[in-house]
């Protein structure tokens, strides 16, 4: 009888153990993400460039087609 009760409180204990470790790792999930949904979205952690990068333009063609790209073309047009 007594290794009977003993064995029920065993579980018992193992139980609730395991039920607040989950319940602790549950919370410290929902954390986690809160943060690092702040964090992702807050505007004062957003990267602010030290001087503007500045972006290149790009070259206009003006010449047209070489002599080799219309050579290219009228061999891929009479096939």
């Amino acid at each position: 009888m007594l290794w009977e009760l003993l064995a029920i409180w065993a579980m018992v204990i193992v139980t609730l153990v395991w039920f607040f470790r989950d319940e602790k790792r549950r919370v410290a999930d929902a954390d986690l993400a809160r943060a690092a949904s702040y964090y992702a979205h807050a505007p004062k952690y957003r990267h602010v460039a030290a001087e503007p990068i500045p972006v290149p333009v790009p070259v206009r063609r003006t010449g047209g087609l070489s002599e080799e790209q219309r050579a290219f073309l009228r061999t891929l047009s009479l096939k």
